[in-house]
């Protein structure tokens, strides 16, 4: 079982980062999206509110893999996922719909993702390696 290193972790918790969720589609084109309800809730699972993300539901849904980049100043850490689980009621889900409230939005749903992989993409010589 693969975990997130604590920087990295912060990384996707700090609300100043921008985030990306990249799925593949039927025909295996990548899907990027600017996706800012992504949270690393513990070490081994990332979630994401279902926001207005109708082919990258169907891609998720279909595929069951992705990748999440995080990127704040010069720090860039790219994770590979599988998913977990996607929920639509309970804890996580009122959770979520509590924080996205804030922003005046709501999801449909929260994809519980589990780290296949995570590489710093940081600006600098460490650039492309397998962290965890």
């Amino acid at each position: 079982m693969v975990m997130i290193p604590d920087k990295v972790i912060e990384a996707f918790n700090d609300p100043k980062a921008s985030k990306v969720l990249t799925s593949v589609g039927e025909d295996g084109q990548p899907h990027s999206i600017v996706c800012g309800s992504i949270r690393a809730v513990a070490p081994d699972m990332l979630i994401v509110g279902e926001i207005l993300m109708r082919s990258t539901a169907a891609n998720l849904g279909k595929n069951n893999k992705a990748a999440l980049l995080v990127l704040l100043e010069k720090t860039s850490y790219v994770v590979n996922v599988k998913v977990k689980q996607r929920v639509t009621e309970g804890p996580m889900f009122d959770g979520m719909n509590q924080v996205l409230a804030g922003m005046g939005l709501k999801a449909s749903a929260v994809w519980a993702l589990e780290p296949t992989a995570v590489f710093d993409q940081s600006a600098g010589p460490a650039a492309g390696s397998k962290i965890a």
